[in-house]
């Protein structure tokens, strides 16, 4: 087996991937800016796997998928590793079945015809459709066909001669149009295992946005803005700097040709108060997670405006706008690719749209103090996932740094803000001081360093 960090940056955490037949790592590059360490395991032509890289870890979060559920399960059995969570994703532990797997004669004879041709093929299936095969083919795995067959061969003999490997699952997702194994083969194999939750997706699919889902509780982010959103205005120095840049790069734009107007993640209002005094007459769409932010809202003289309160991953806009603006709040979505899919197809022929967003980099400082990391976008990354949707006009990174007398004042700042998505008890936040002082000592003057990215774009011409 290999086993293959993508992500190392000391964290007490670690996801751990246990990838499908036929993979490397470069299919699931996106789990490199997760948040926390990564290491891929896949090539199951034999199970030996090595614990010694992985015993640091105080927590371990388990993904696995396809047939990497099966080598999991066998692997991880008896490790003593500490797993905190496994999910198994559009696998099953016995990998081989005819009512709980992959019909053993499908898989022999994939086996027995596989070449180039019936590979690609393969993929096909996996994929289910050419957006998803796409996406697939520019992260292809760079392995042989003949070392493919050699897998498949040793996963066939493994799993005849073994038997079902025992291991704890706490959730299973299965996706309705998986053509490698059955949904409902899975659905037998999991049952009275432990919960299960039926997606719309092939074999392949998107993985960050599964990994996100647990690492962003929308509840308590909700709840965190909430509970500072009275100190927000003074405290959000940043914050209202960034929301005045956004309205400056904006292009300018008669009001008569800018009627409609969406705003994602409001806030206190920051930028909702710039966009109303430059667009009086517009009709406004003002969208928060939380619907406490409406009595900040509603005060502003709006000619019209409807508040949506509520998940904007989740909320249907209808459209067409003729701009869509969101400041600080996208780098809290778990599946910011489809919002950015769906969000294109409501913006008008000649609309724009106006984000910013804190990027991989962002709160330097506070990064060796905590043992997790927010999972912020790449540069390049999040670039070349804007350019799939828009036509960029800006796509530019700034920094503003914060200055304090003491590290009370900057944990203060962090809890009066919610920028960590986190405000913790008194505990902590004595740990918190106490580690600061022991990693910096006494300083004289105390930083903290944001890095925004600020993105102008318009809709595709052949969108």
């Amino acid at each position: 087996m290999k086993q293959t960090f993508i992500s190392r940056r000391g964290t007490d955490e670690l996801l751990l991937f246990f990838a499908g037949w036929g993979m490397d790592s470069h299919p699931f590059a996106e789990l490199d800016y997760i948040g926390c360490d990564c290491c891929i395991c896949y090539d199951y032509t034999d199970l030996d796997f090595d614990t010694a890289p992985l015993l640091s870890y105080k927590r371990i979060e388990l993904y696995a998928w396809s047939f990497g559920v099966w080598a999991a399960s066998v692997v991880l059995s008896a490790t003593g590793l500490p797993v905190s969570y496994a999910t198994a994703i559009n696998g099953t532990p016995c990998g081989i079945d005819s009512q709980q797997g992959i019909d053993p004669e499908i898989f022999r004879a994939t086996l027995e015809h596989l070449d180039p041709t019936s590979l690609n093929k393969f993929y096909r299936r996996m994929c289910n459709n050419r957006e998803t095969l796409i996406r697939f083919l520019n992260r292809s795995p760079a392995r042989e066909i003949n070392d493919l067959k050699a897998e498949l061969e040793a996963i066939g003999s493994d799993i005849t001669s073994r038997p079902i490997p025992q291991f704890r699952w706490h959730r299973a997702i299965v996706g309705s149009k998986d053509r490698i194994f059955p949904p409902e083969n899975q659905l037998k194999a999991w049952e009275g295992i432990c919960p299960v939750t039926t997606i719309d997706a092939a074999h392949y699919l998107p993985f960050r946005p599964i990994v996100l889902e647990r690492r962003f509780d929308k509840t308590i982010i909700r709840n965190r803005f909430e509970n500072a959103a009275s100190t927000y205005e003074q405290e959000g120095l940043i914050q209202g700097r960034i929301a005045r840049r956004l309205n400056e790069l904006l292009p300018d734009v008669s009001t008569e040709k800018c009627h409609e107007i969406l705003e994602i993640g409001c806030g206190t209002g920051k930028l909702t108060r710039l966009l109303v005094e430059r667009f009086p007459q517009a009709r406004f769409t003002i969208n928060d997670l939380s619907p406490a932010m409406k009595h900040h809202i509603e005060r502003l003289p709006f000619e019209q405006f409807d508040f949506v309160a509520g998940d904007a991953e989740q909320e249907n806009f209808s459209g067409p706008y003729d701009l869509i603006v969101s400041s600080s709040t996208i780098q809290w979505f778990t599946d910011l690719e489809k919002f950015l899919k769906r969000i294109s197809s409501r913006l008008s022929n000649s609309g724009t749209i106006a984000f910013s967003s804190f990027i991989a980099g962002n709160l330097p400082e506070i990064r060796p103090l905590t043992t997790t990391e927010m999972p912020y976008w790449e540069y390049g990354a999040l670039k070349q996932l804007f350019e799939q949707y828009f036509q960029l006009d800006t796509f530019v990174q700034e920094e503003y740094t914060l200055r304090f007398d003491t590290p009370v004042e900057l944990l203060r700042h962090l809890r009066d803000t919610g920028v960590t998505g986190t405000s913790g008890n008194r505990h902590q936040g004595l740990n918190f001081i106490k580690r600061y002082r022991e990693t910096f000592g006494e300083v004289q003057e105390i930083t903290l360093t944001y890095r925004p990215v600020y993105v102008i774009a318009h809709k595709k011409k052949n969108a």
